[in-house]
């Protein structure tokens, strides 16, 4: 895992450094920025988890001709790389190393075959041509920045506060999107639901199996761990992560008496695995907020507030000797979990679940991704696999939302699929609210006591469009705006500071949790 940068139609040797300076945070194995021929550099701040040792970036074809620079991991390399080798002499083990052959063969195609998740850029030397692409579901982020002469690319949006020139157009590449030569363009369809799924707990379990199984590729010395609320999605993950892995370690965060952390010890003890409790100090909580605004990118309170929990859980893994952690994100999006998905119609239901899983990065994976990687820490998603993902979202409603005893259970075929992995108290725990069970809310309230009514009025009223719920999340909107606001163009409320779909349930999070929301969502 990685952070990377791209500068094509200008070698500014003084500018790589100081974008990659910004996101340096991302990888602190190795740090290199190379000049490609007059019009092109390629920089990154390496995190190596595949062929440590000979993986170095940026990467280039035998020709020298095709450079590469990526972030993230590419799950079926080594299928793909069985299939090419033929054709192409393989340098190195690296995962990205497959891009170049990819791109060589199938051009801007190349994506298409691509199992994982990742963030790449390929120049061609030659012909001044460039590829810079996403993966399907955007787990591994990607920004562009566009001025008169130039296209710049990075992991991050603040590599971009370092230009000089005027920025014409400022952006995130969507999740299955590319840019290629200059032109912004589709690899993968958000598609229309597909002929339903036969429901099958056995067929939940074997993609599970198959998904953890593969997201545990690592160079045997990585340390591998997992984040673990006692919840069911992070408890299955942990599961079948232990079951491959005895080391295993977990992590959790929370404050003392917290259900969340008799939850967590419960579940390791039953795997017998290592636990590692992050105690929550809220004068700690309270000194890091302007730092989880700037490693978020925005002043959302709910993806500030948990991307600060997400952090205190990374820096613990990598004290710890973790590099690599695998997380329950996803689950709630492809299996219904949240509460807003509650007594819909099945057609609203499911309109519900794409819109959730289409905006996914830029509300779960976003969070998860900028939280862990402020510490070198490489997250992985296994509910994001797309052979689980494909499945489980063309399921019948009724065989994610149960009905026993009268009350409604969501993730029902998840929790079946799993009951002889774990004790019974955790298969059908209920979901708890985020600021109840965390025990972040005094922090809140400590710095809304700080601020006073006149001062929230008045930023409320001059800047209407970040829609300023409370004081809370002024407090973090005046911290992003002396960070980003310069450069963040005519969209940067609706881009940094707002979840891009069912804003009032995703800014509430009690009201997803309890299951009252009951507005239908606008569709986008």
């Amino acid at each position: 895992m990685c952070g990377i940068i791209a500068c094509i139609g200008v070698a500014d040797p003084l500018l790589g450094p100081r974008m990659l300076d910004a996101i340096g945070h991302r990888g602190e194995d190795e740090r290199r920025i190379e000049r490609i021929g007059a019009q092109c550099l390629l920089g990154i701040s390496r995190l190596s988890i595949v062929d440590a040792r000979g993986g170095s970036q940026p990467l280039h074809d035998p020709t020298g001709r095709l450079h590469v620079v990526c972030n993230g991991e590419i799950y079926n390399h080594r299928s793909l790389r069985a299939d090419l080798s033929h054709e192409f002499e393989f340098a190195t083990d690296s995962d990205t190393e497959v891009i170049l052959a990819l791109f060589r063969k199938y051009g801007p195609a190349c994506a298409r075959l691509l199992d994982g998740m990742f963030a790449f850029v390929v120049y061609d030397e030659l012909t001044g041509d460039f590829l810079a692409c996403r993966d399907r579901y955007g787990i591994k982020p990607l920004y562009y920045a566009r001025t008169a002469r130039a296209w710049f690319f990075a992991s991050e949006a603040k590599a971009f506060a370092v230009l000089d020139e005027n920025i014409e157009a400022f952006d995130l590449i969507e999740p299955g999107a590319q840019v290629y030569c200059s032109t912004l363009l589709r690899w993968h369809e958000r598609g229309a639901p597909r002929a339903k799924s036969v429901p099958s707990a056995g067929m939940v379990r074997a993609l599970l199996e198959s998904s953890v199984a593969k997201h545990l590729m690592v160079d045997p010395h990585i340390g591998v761990g997992t984040f673990l609320s006692g919840g069911i999605d992070s408890s299955i993950v942990t599961a079948l992560c232990a079951k491959y892995r005895p080391d295993t370690t977990a992590f959790t965060v929370g404050v003392p008496g917290s259900p969340d952390i008799a939850a967590a010890r419960q579940v390791c003890e039953h795997l017998a695995i290592a636990h590692v409790i992050r105690w929550l100090e809220l004068d700690e909580a309270r000194a890091l907020l302007p730092d989880a605004v700037r490693h978020t990118e925005s002043f959302n309170p709910a993806l500030v507030l948990e991307g600060l929990m997400t952090m205190l859980l990374a820096k613990a893994a990598r004290e710890a000797g973790v590099k690599v952690v695998l997380c329950g994100e996803g689950a709630d999006e492809i299996f219904g979990g949240y509460g807003v998905f509650l007594n819909k119609s099945p057609d609203a239901f499911g309109r519900c679940m794409r819109l959730a899983l289409d905006n996914i990065h830029n509300t779960e994976c976003l969070r998860l991704d900028r939280a862990t990687m402020a510490y070198s820490l490489e997250a992985r998603v296994p509910f994001l696999d797309p052979a689980l993902v494909e499945y489980v979202t063309n399921l019948p409603m009724t065989s994610l939302l149960g009905d026993p005893a009268g009350q409604a259970v969501e993730k029902m075929i998840l929790r079946q699929s799993c009951e002889d992995l774990l004790p019974g108290a955790i298969v059908w725990r209920s979901k708890m609210g985020f600021y109840h069970a965390s025990g972040i809310l005094p922090v809140i309230q400590a710095v809304e006591a700080e601020i006073s009514d006149r001062d929230f009025e008045a930023c409320r009223q001059a800047y209407p469009a970040a829609r300023l719920r409370d004081k809370f999340s002024m407090f973090l909107f005046t911290h992003w705006q002396a960070l980003f606001g310069a450069f963040a163009g005519e969209r940067a409320f609706e881009r940094f500071g707002a979840y891009p779909v069912l804003q009032e349930v995703f800014d509430d999070r009690e009201a997803m949790f309890s299951g009252t929301g009951e507005t239908e969502p606008a569709l986008a």
